[in-house]
């Protein structure tokens, strides 16, 4: 398993494990944009993350990813509003983690793009 891949495999299951974490056991945040920024961050990771490992194979990468990222949203705020967490589903942080995985995947292929164009010239 490449670093990337290992990498990205361990920063999902963070997102998976910190999505089920009860109520009860995050901090109080009382700014509503700090906890949206927390999950752009996340999700943004978690797009780095694997488009660097996927990046052997540059042409169903962006497309994985993405599908990959838009699962993981809806999952992750599905099981909040589910099960017994303390949690409630948001869609707004659906919203927030979508931002996140778009702006990274987005960036990546804009860096590489451009690589590519300097090595053309």
């Amino acid at each position: 398993m490449t670093r990337y891949r290992a990498l990205a495999v361990a920063w999902t299951l963070l997102i998976l494990i910190g999505c089920a974490l009860p109520g009860a056991e995050l901090p109080d945040v009382s700014l509503l944009s700090f906890d949206k920024l927390i999950h752009a961050a996340l999700f943004a990771g978690f797009g780095w993350l694997w488009m660097q490992a996927l990046a052997h194979r540059p042409g169903a990468r962006t497309r994985w990813v993405l599908t990959a990222g838009v699962l993981l949203a809806l999952l992750t705020e599905a099981y909040q509003g589910l099960l017994p967490l303390g949690r409630t589903a948001d869609p707004y942080d659906v919203a927030a983690n979508l931002i996140g995985l778009l702006l990274a995947v987005s960036l990546v292929r804009l860096r590489a793009r451009r690589t590519s164009e300097k090595h053309a010239v």
